[in-house]
C-alpha cells in the first residue's frame, strides 16, 4: 500500500510498485489530496503576464476542472505500472493533519480493508539538509504523520468492531525525500525506466514534456542507479531495523565483488543486462 500527499508523488516508487504488481502482488495507491493547487505551471505563466494578454481558457479554469484533469493523468500513470486500486481523496490543500483528522480515520479504514504487509509513504521527520532541524512543515511530512497515526490506530484491538486489528509488517519511506547518504537500499527499476518517463509525460497538467521527463528520470532514477551500480533505481529508507535469521547476502553484492569490473561499468551504462535479466 502506498500513501502519498499528491498524485505525482507516486512516481517516486512507481517502478517498484510495477515490479510487485507484475509478480502478482496486490498494490493499492492512496493520494490524500487531488493536487488542485499544485504545479499549475500554465496558470502561473499566464498570471505573470499583463491582464490583457492572459489566455481566458487557462485563467478561468476552475480548480475542480484542473483537479479532474490531473486525476485522469494520475489513474493513467498508475495503470502503466499495473496498479488498478487507486484511492483519491480531496483533503484541503495546504494539507495539515490536525485540520483534517478525517484523513487519519480514512487511512485507518483503508488499512483495515486492504490489510497490507508493506506500507510506502513519506518520511515522518521534520529535518532539513546538513542535519538542520526544519521549523516549517509541508504536505509530504504531514502525509507521513497521518499514515503513521492511521497504522497505529489500525493495530489497536477494538472489541466494539467486528473487524480484527491489523499491523503492517514493513514500512518504507520514499527515498526521494532524503539525502543520498540516508538511503538504506535501492530497487533496480531498469526494466521500468521507460514507463517512468511515460509517467512524467502523462502529467501534462504540470507542464511536463518528453524532453523534461527524460531529463528528470536521468537525474533522479539515473542518479540513484549510479550510486548503487546499476542504470536506474528507486531508493527507500526503512522505518525500523530489519530482523533476519542470518546475514543476508544479495546476489547483486556477490556479482559486484566477484564479477569483472568492465562488465559492471557496462551494466551501469545499459550495454549489459543486470543479474535479473541474465
Amino acid at each position: 500500500m502506498v500513501v502519498v500527499a499528491h498524485p505525482h508523488d507516486f512516481t517516486h516508487c512507481a517502478g517498484t510498485c510495477g515490479i510487485h504488481a507484475s509478480r502478482g502482488d496486490a498494490v493499492t495507491v492512496v493520494t490524500l489530496t487531488n493536487g488542485a493547487t499544485k504545479h499549475n505551471e500554465r496558470l502561473y505563466d499566464e498570471l505573470i503576464k499583463p491582464p490583457a494578454e492572459r489566455a481566458p481558457r487557462i485563467v478561468n479554469q476552475s480548480r475542480e476542472d484542473y483537479a479532474r484533469e490531473k486525476l485522469r493523468e494520475f489513474r493513467a500513470v498508475c495503470g502503466l505500472f499495473g496498479v488498478g486500486d487507486v484511492r483519491v481523496h480531496g483533503f484541503a490543500e495546504p494539507y495539515r493533519m490536525e485540520r483534517t483528522l478525517e484523513s487519519v480515520e480514512t487511512l485507518k479504514q483503508i488499512i483495515l480493508e486492504v490489510r497490507p504487509d508493506i506500507m510506502i509513504s513519506h518520511r515522518r521527520y521534520l529535518r532539513g539538509r546538513s542535519g538542520m532541524v526544519s521549523a516549517s512543515r509541508n504536505e509530504h511530512d504531514e502525509a507521513g504523520f497521518a499514515t503513521h497515526e492511521a497504522m497505529h490506530l489500525a493495530s489497536l484491538p477494538d472489541p466494539s468492531s467486528d473487524v480484527p486489528p491489523h499491523s503492517v509488517a514493513l514500512t518504507y519511506y520514499l527515498g526521494a525525500f532524503f539525502e543520498t547518504d540516508e538511503i538504506d537500499f535501492y530497487v533496480d527499476i531498469g526494466d521500468w525506466a521507460e514507463k517512468r518517463v511515460q509517467a512524467e509525460v502523462l502529467f501534462a497538467t504540470q507542464g511536463h514534456t518528453e524532453a523534461f521527463a527524460r531529463k528528470r528520470i536521468e537525474v533522479d532514477a539515473g542518479r540513484a542507479g549510479w550510486v548503487c551500480g546499476t542504470q536506474y533505481a528507486e531508493g527507500f529508507v526503512r522505518c525500523d531495523a530489519d530482523l533476519f535469521d542470518e546475514l543476508p547476502v544479495p546476489d547483486r553484492a556477490l556479482q559486484r565483488a566477484r564479477g569483472k569490473r568492465m562488465d559492471q561499468l557496462r551494466r551501469m551504462s545499459g550495454e549489459l543486462p543486470g543479474p535479473s535479466k541474465a
